[in-house]
């Protein structure tokens, strides 16, 4: 795994190409890490070590993970997770792998390859996941191991950014005609997938990196706002940011907005959300370490009852206030969800696959790009058809 990372780094390129001030400004900020973060290092450390078949690697990431897990119980996940969700990718991988064999016995796959990007990005790096090579052919992997966000690969810089490294390095050999990209998202079964010619990825280097790097570290680079700022350091006191999300409350001004209206609206809320409450958590940081923001205090949340004493000690007194201690439990059947955490995937597509349905999910709005198709039309009610009842 990389232990440092370059100042235009892949992994926040749609941001740098977005908003070339992010970069100056963000490194006015310290560089904080989260728990997710750190989940999903190991995630990569248990793909490497399996990729490369280092047992002794996979031990120690396994030893990581079961204490990582103990510290951070509000998680609710383990290292069989981890295990569950990095063996399938590593089974997809084979088969990718095995796929681009039959076509050339020679092809090679390469994990955790640092790429050089100082032809495009001065100072430029990075460190591909995977990349499956055979002749005229390259096929990039990356893991992203979150569910909170679903990742797309169309048009994805960090995607290509690796991409352009790894044909830089390995052009000489194989003679690179296509480029295939691919997110892979185990734990929200995402499979996102791209392609790109060679030349046209160049192109792509050409016109599009090459000045954004530049003009992102010139001293009076530009800001501009969009859905590239949920991970800035600068994020939360921005002014660009801030400016860009007023721009909402225009339309106040209106006594009554048209369907045209409410569609830009609506397609803005997500990101005013996020603002919002990007606000109010450094608020509150900052009041708890001391500063003031005029207007706001920190006050003591609603509280949720617990029990202080082990189990044995409630039962013990509930049983001498006359209540049984069959009374004071339930006997109910795992969720789905936790059972199939029990058995893992595999065994429990096997064991109770056929008892199993998935019925249509809820109507919900969505942005005419997404994917899925619409139901406008029908009738709400046959969304719900295909319930089965308990």
């Amino acid at each position: 795994m990389p232990s440092k990372h370059a100042r235009l780094n892949c992994s926040s390129s749609s941001r740098w190409i977005n908003c070339s001030g992010s970069i100056r400004l963000g490194e006015q900020f310290p560089q904080t890490s989260s728990i997710y973060a750190d989940e999903g290092t190991l995630a990569h450390a248990t793909l490497e070590a399996l990729i490369k078949g280092d047992a002794e690697a996979y031990t120690r990431v396994q030893n990581k993970a079961i204490d990582f897990y103990k510290k951070h119980p509000e998680l609710d996940d383990s290292w069989g997770s981890i295990n569950d969700n990095i063996g399938e990718m590593k089974n997809w991988l084979d088969g990718q792998l095995e796929a681009e064999k039959e076509k050339d016995p020679a092809t090679q796959i390469y994990s955790e390859q640092q790429v050089n990007l100082t032809d495009y990005i001065p100072g430029g790096f990075g460190t591909t996941d995977v990349t499956i090579a055979r002749t005229g052919f390259l096929h990039i992997v990356d893991l992203k191991y979150g569910k909170g966000v679903r990742v797309s690969a169309q048009d994805n810089s960090q995607l290509r950014l690796y991409a352009l490294g790894m044909l830089e390095m390995l052009d000489m050999i194989y003679d690179v005609k296509q480029i295939r990209m691919t997110i892979y998202q185990p734990r929200i079964e995402n499979i996102s997938t791209d392609e790109i010619s060679a030349s046209d990825l160049r192109a792509w280097g050409d016109e599009v990196i090459r000045p954004a790097a530049k003009l992102a570290l010139t001293k009076d680079a530009p800001f501009h706002a969009g859905s590239w700022c949920q991970f800035c350091p600068a994020r939360n006191t921005c002014r660009e940011r801030a400016e860009h999300n007023m721009e909402l409350a225009s339309y106040m001004e209106k006594a009554v907005l048209s369907d045209k209206e409410i569609g830009e609206v609506l397609g803005r809320v997500d990101e005013l959300t996020k603002w919002a409450d990007d606000l109010k958590a450094s608020a509150l940081t900052k009041i708890q370490e001391g500063e003031e923001i005029p207007g706001w205090k920190v006050v003591e949340g609603r509280s949720i009852r617990k029990f202080v004493a082990p189990e044995k000690t409630l039962v013990s007194v509930a049983e001498k206030a006359g209540f049984a201690k069959p009374l004071l439990y339930e006997t109910r059947m795992l969720t789905l969800s936790q059972i199939e955490k029990l058995m893992g995937k595999k065994i429990f597509a096997e064991v109770m696959g056929d008892y199993v349905a998935k019925p249509a999910g809820k109507p919900t709005l969505a942005p005419e790009s997404d994917k899925r198709p619409s139901i406008v039309g029908g009738n709400p009610a046959d969304v719900f058809a295909g319930e089965i009842d308990e």
